[in-house]
């Protein structure tokens, strides 16, 4: 007899604090949901009788929404069918928010569910609510009626979850690791689920679990899927175990996307990474995916930031509670403009952000669980470099590309356009590794360059056998030929160690290049800027000079020269800043965009975690650097607004103009009481800039103009070209389409 397929309705995870590579607790969901469905986002404040929350609501559900209090208490959840078919409850809903909004721990949290489980009984057949905080994490089976047990995640261990109950052999005696109703074993007896005699130790998954859930494919298949991702075999039923090797959250989110735990009906992906090193109120960060994406790489959110007003159909949370069960349906058409229509009808989705060329669309389906990984992994494009060969006529594209951000198929591609931009031959890719299920070493941080010659360079980080984002070697290739062939790929030595970089000398250094190499140094050499990390992972900026790019030279005969190296590169905390703010991630400054100035100078831009980017003038073609200040509308007036973000500043006559004319993006929000700085990355606007000669900061800003209008994961790796009396920037939309906008002097 074949088991009976149940509708598929979410699936959790939580790993204890030394089961991961950072030493976070991590709970992992995905929401399924089936029928009309629409998710909204709100920042709950605290007040007279509840805590602070962020709250992922979808109206009309009783049981579908998630949340983190101020206290990095989290809270998820899946339904778990029981046998229970006599004793009735009162309460769903309540429970969950009833827990948010009072606990101060994962233990507190428990509790509350289990006294009001056992006072006004549960309404539904059953559940498993997934409760974690920076310590701990406890899995809390509820079952219709007045019976429940939780059971605490060993540190070392990790819990996987589909949709039915995985608590086993209980022991109530042992208050640290188990908590639950007295009777549990008393009324399974008395309903005839549990025989000592025949049963022998009581389990409670096999008493109280409607029997078929335990049966269901598509149970059995998503936990066999995610225990054998992290065990190497299938144990149905072992509540926890041991890891085979530590891991980390982009692995916890990489299988949140694997189907069939992600499907169809997944509506929500979470990653809740709770660190214990900090308070709760900045430790406590949740990555979010909406359908279509990968949660490691998306939108992170904390319980203090402002959440964009497109995200939510109230103002305010606590119309959304009044509301959340009596006005439901027709969602769509009576909210258009909801942020949530365009991930969940990817159809809607490539004509947000307006623009006038098409250079890439990606051909794996948008939808994560849909892809095919022997294919070329497409839906992730960013680090977008576009350059003109005006001898030949070209336009040459580069670009990082892969399943998603860090993903173990990162590739760098290239193509080129014969006609201005408005068709682009297939992409080549050139280095990395192309699909993910032959991943082979990363490649990414593509750096272009075009010799006086003609002749093309490609360089980029490679990845070694160090399996960590960012670090890796310099390697390149060339082409003569406008690209049709190239040179075996070699590497560039690097002649420069700073004591920043790993004490092992045999260990590349982490380095990223961002803004492709402009000539702007010495005698007209190409000069860009470099983020250089230390071992604590902290980004300052040095600049690279390519000295020799004009001569033609093999890959391994580059030459660089470093400035504003080791104990000269840029550090934000020297910044005097605003605001006293301390972001958990540290202060750090990266990702330098260099424009020139009429007067000769250099000006680079830098993000920041200081709620600010930065700026700095060189008056001697890179070599030194002023030290960096607060980005303002002007001298004396505002500071400029932004997250741990790209913020691209370009001469709007071209890159390497000198015009006296800019555009700067930027997002021109920050919240100062969030924990991170790595906050929502909502609306970029668009400043336009002009020199002004004797001032003290050399470029002044004017009002901002809406350039990308969308409320999340405007995240933007651009660049700039001028052709034919046209500027254009050059952008990776959502880092999944890639288009160009001409913009307007």
């Amino acid at each position: 007899m074949s088991p009976i397929l149940l509708p598929l309705l979410c699936f959790g995870i939580i790993a204890g604090r030394n089961a991961t590579t950072d030493g976070y607790v991590y709970l992992g969901h995905n929401e399924d949901q089936h029928g009309e469905t629409m998710l909204n986002i709100y920042h709950v404040p605290a007040d007279d009788v509840r805590c602070a929350y962020l709250w992922f609501e979808f109206p009309g559900q009783a049981a579908g929404d998630s949340y983190a209090n101020e206290y990095g208490v989290s809270i998820a959840s899946n339904q778990c069918l029981s046998r229970e078919d006599k004793a009735q409850g009162g309460m769903v809903y309540e429970i969950r928010t009833t827990a948010i909004q009072h606990a101060r721990s994962a233990r507190e949290a428990v509790h509350i569910i289990g006294s009001l489980v056992g006072r006004y009984g549960y309404a539904d057949s059953g559940r498993s609510y997934l409760v974690a905080d920076q310590r701990e994490g406890w899995i809390v089976a509820v079952v219709r009626g007045r019976h429940w047990v939780a059971q605490r995640v060993p540190d070392d261990g990790i819990a996987t979850i589909p949709n039915y109950y995985t608590i086993g052999e209980i022991h109530l005696e042992d208050t640290v690791n188990f908590l639950g109703s007295k009777d549990l074993i008393k009324y399974a007896r008395k309903r005839g689920w549990y025989h000592p005699r025949k049963d022998g130790n009581f389990n409670f998954r096999r008493a109280y679990a409607d029997p078929k859930t335990l049966a269901d494919s598509h149970n059995r298949d998503r936990h066999a899927l995610a225990q054998e991702y992290f065990f190497g075999d299938f144990q149905a039923e072992t509540f926890s175990r041991k890891p085979a090797q530590k891991f980390h959250r982009r692995h916890l989110s990489q299988l949140l996307t694997e189907p069939p735990i992600r499907n169809d009906a997944t509506a929500l992906t979470t990653v809740f990474t709770m660190n214990p090193s900090f308070p709760p109120e900045k430790g406590t960060v949740v990555w979010v995916g909406f359908p279509g994406q990968d949660a490691a790489s998306q939108s992170q959110w904390t319980v203090f930031m402002r959440v964009p007003e497109s995200c939510h159909r109230y103002a305010t949370a606590d119309e959304a509670l009044e509301r959340h069960f009596t006005d439901v349906g027709n969602y769509r058409d009576r909210w258009p403009e909801h942020f949530y229509w365009h991930y969940l009808y990817p159809e809607t989705d490539i004509d947000v952000v307006p623009h006038d060329f098409t250079v890439y669309v990606p051909r794996q389906p948008r939808v994560q669980s849909e892809r095919d990984k022997n294919k070329v992994g497409d839906t992730f494009n960013d680090h977008f470099h576009v350059l003109e060969d005006p001898a030949r006529g070209l336009l040459y594209a580069f670009w990082t590309q892969g399943s998603f951000e860090t993903a173990d198929d990162e590739h760098v591609v290239f193509s080129k356009s014969s006609d201005k931009g408005r068709s682009w031959s297939e992409p080549v890719i050139l280095a990395g590794s192309p699909t993910l299920a032959d991943p082979k070493p990363v490649a990414a941080w593509q750096q272009p360059m075009i010799s006086r010659s003609g002749r093309i360079y490609l360089l980029w980080n490679q990845e070694t056998t160090v399996k960590k984002h960012l670090q890796g070697i310099l390697c390149g290739r060339y082409s003569d030929d406008a690209g049709q062939t190239w040179s075996e790929p070699e590497t560039v030595p690097f002649p420069i160690r700073f004591e920043s970089d790993p004490e092992d000398p045999s260990l590349p250094p982490v380095w990223c290049m961002w803004q492709r190499p402009l000539r702007l140094g010495e005698g007209g050499r190409y000069l860009a800027g470099c983020s250089r990390y230390d071992r604590k992972g902290i980004a300052r900026v040095e600049f690279w000079q390519y000295e020799n790019i004009d001569e033609d030279p093999q890959v391994r005969d580059i030459r660089i020269s470093f400035f504003n190296t080791g104990g000269q590169s840029f550090d934000s905390s020297t910044v005097a800043a605003e605001e006293d703010y301390h972001p958990r991630e540290g202060k750090i400054t990266e990702e330098a965009c260099i424009s020139g100035l009429p007067d000769g100078r250099l000006f680079a831009v830098m993000r920041t975690s200081i709620g600010h980017p930065v700026w700095s003038v060189s008056a001697d073609n890179g070599r030194s650097w002023s030290r960096p200040e607060v980005l303002r509308e002007k001298d004396g007036g505002a500071a400029i607004l932004h997250p741990c973000s790209p913020c691209p500043l370009y001469d709007i006559r071209g890159p390497e103009a000198r015009s006296g004319h800019y555009m700067l993006l930027v997002h021109d929000a920050f919240d100062f009481n969030s924990p991170t700085s790595y906050q929502n990355r909502g609306p970029l606007y668009r400043r336009d800039g002009v020199y002004v000669p004797g001032a003290h900061q050399p470029i002044w800003f004017g009002e901002g103009s809406v350039f990308s209008p969308r409320e999340t994961g405007n995240s933007f790796y651009t660049s700039f070209t001028a052709l034919d009396g046209e500027s254009v920037l050059w952008f990776g939309d959502q880092k999944f389409y890639l288009f160009g906008k001409v913009i307007n002097h």
